[in-house]
């Protein structure tokens, strides 16, 4: 493992007239996404929708697998553990709000059982844990740029991983101090860098995450 790259920053703001055309309130957004009954969501940030993208094949597999390893660690904790704390897993179909009112649809995160939500249509959830976001090429500045800003300002997470598709690597960013867990202390993350199949992500109050498990051929 070795240390990874300087904290990006964030994406470049579209022009003055291109976000006046698309403005748009939080409860805008919130409607017309719940109104949706096929075809692509949309992520929201904070004034307009950012219609996603449909993802590859590898980025599919490598979600399932990464949801996969959460619950193999989930179930593997003690069970006085897992009844005093019981956690879960979603997939990019359930949305996260972050603070400033921007909407996200994370890969894979990993909540408490049950989750918070937004409200009584319990389908956006406001406190995970670790999130983790599979890199590719079209989004890759966004997860790296602006959700990683944005991430960071969730009080309860822990975890931020960034998968690559195209060879055993993971960038860790985990919080070390602050958030809802101190949240009188200066919030502090730090960034590692795993590689290879051999190497083993250690994520906060769950265990190791091998690298092995989400690139192996099994």
């Amino acid at each position: 493992m070795s240390a990874a790259p300087p904290l990006a920053s964030s994406i470049e703001p579209p022009s003055a007239a291109s976000r006046a055309a698309e403005i748009m309130t939080e409860a805008d957004y919130l409607r017309i996404e719940r109104a949706a009954t096929e075809g692509l969501r949309a992520e929201f940030d904070s004034s307009r929708r950012i219609p996603m993208t449909g993802a590859s094949l590898r980025h599919v597999d490598l979600s399932r697998r990464v949801e996969e390893a959460l619950r193999s660690l989930i179930a593997a904790r003690p069970a006085a553990d897992r009844a005093a704390r019981p956690l879960t897993t979603f997939r990019s179909d359930l949305r996260l709000r972050v603070p400033a009112g921007r909407y996200r649809y994370p890969d894979v995160m990993l909540t408490p059982d049950p989750p918070a939500t937004l409200d009584d249509e319990q389908d956006t959830v406001l406190n995970p844990l670790p999130i983790a976001e599979v890199l590719s090429p079209s989004t890759e500045h966004v997860d790296r740029g602006a959700k990683l800003a944005e991430y960071r300002a969730i009080p309860t997470l822990t975890d931020y991983l960034l998968i690559a598709q195209d060879e055993p690597q993971i960038d860790h960013y985990r919080r070390t101090g602050g958030g809802a867990a101190e949240p009188n202390e200066a919030d502090r993350w730090e960034v590692v860098r795993y590689t290879g199949e051999e190497a083993e992500v250690p994520l906060t109050n769950l265990g190791p995450l091998p690298l092995g498990q989400l690139y192996g051929t099994g």
